[in-house]
């Protein structure tokens, strides 16, 4: 849903009416209710973090597309972290680089470096916390950890868009919402095998997604939806009327779905603003909604149908021929 820089909404799309497990969608109350209620609900299983140890990076894993205005950012953690391990493997420091690595593990959140102990207030509680590279990390009694990016916290208070979010986390009913477009590199995974994977093994939460194996996700589900029709992704092979199948006169074609779990404090959960929050992966037991070319559009992005209604296959990229699928595979490989 989230892709290295946040939810993409590129395009108009549908919300399809027939679900992969056979739910409808929910809202978040009727999500929280059945959870309360003792009903099985959504679930979340989570694999244990992902471990650092023989991990190999480089300084290149520091994109020039990460956010410009989050100062100690994850993905600068990931890369000062990166290169005490490379300069450890190259043998002995001089006295200068010692000292120098030292200071940039304090910075990056290095886990040589002492973690800092503090107290952030959310809502009217101070919580205990101790710092990690950018963010607040907190654990629970149910075993997640909870980090929260320091950029929403001011003088120790966290800021009016997460505090309600990190509540529901604490209380076991966050609902959250991730858009998967049918070209995503995950679709196969998620529509077919039931998990969604992450695109990285970093321990830490990141806004790349390939460097973390947290995964996105948004409170919002009309920014899930975004993502869910978007017709280009990151990468150049991204593309949506580049997959197998792709029709626009099939009005049963899978556009993309939206994933809707509810998220507790069993979980590892990384909180960065409103409309972003992330799970670590790989996740599991989600309700879907599958949204396809068939479905009208204003429905798909705001959940209420237009009048009159429009199919999403109206707004769609034209469906390429056979001499440039041919040419697109030259370049990218077999239509996914």
């Amino acid at each position: 849903m989230l892709e290295n820089s946040g939810h993409q909404g590129q395009a108009l799309a549908s919300l399809g009416g027939n679900s992969m497990r056979g739910h409808d969608r929910q809202s978040d109350q009727e999500l929280t209710a059945r959870r309360s209620a003792g009903g099985r609900g959504p679930v979340v299983r989570t694999d244990q973090p992902a471990p650092t140890t023989g991990q190999t990076w480089s300084a290149g894993d520091l994109s020039p597309h990460a956010v410009s205005d989050l100062q100690n950012s994850a993905g600068n953690a990931a890369v000062a972290a990166s290169l005490a391990g490379q300069r450890q493997q190259h043998g002995s420091q001089p006295p200068v680089q010692r000292m120098f690595q030292k200071m940039k593990n304090a910075v990056s959140g290095n886990r040589s470096a002492a973690q800092q102990e503090v107290n952030v207030r959310v809502g009217g509680e101070d919580v205990p916390m101790t710092r990690q590279g950018a963010f607040y990390v907190f654990r629970t009694e149910q075993g997640g950890r909870a980090y929260i990016h320091d950029v929403a916290v001011a003088n120790g208070v966290l800021n009016d868009d997460l505090t309600p979010h990190v509540m529901k986390y604490r209380m076991g009913g966050l609902a959250l919402y991730r858009g998967i477009p049918r070209h995503h590199e995950t679709w196969h995974d998620v529509n077919g095998g039931g998990v969604i994977p992450p695109l990285g093994s970093g321990e830490l939460p990141d806004f790349l997604t390939n460097n973390t194996s947290f995964i996105p996700f948004s409170p919002s589900e009309r920014v899930a939806r975004g993502s869910a029709v978007a017709t280009r992704g990151m990468a150049e092979r991204n593309r949506a009327e580049y997959v197998q199948g792709y029709t626009r006169s099939n009005e049963n074609f899978f556009v993309g779905l939206v994933a809707t779990v509810v998220a507790g404090p069993n979980l590892d959960v990384a909180f960065f603003n409103g409309s972003e929050v992330q799970i670590r992966g790989p996740v599991r037991g989600f309700d879907t909604d599958h949204i396809r070319m068939s479905t009208d559009v204003q429905e798909a992005l705001t959940g209420t149908p237009g009048d009159p209604r429009e199919p999403i296959s109206e707004n769609r990229p034209s469906t390429p021929n056979e001499e440039q699928k041919k040419e697109f595979e030259k370049k990218h490989g077999l239509l996914p």
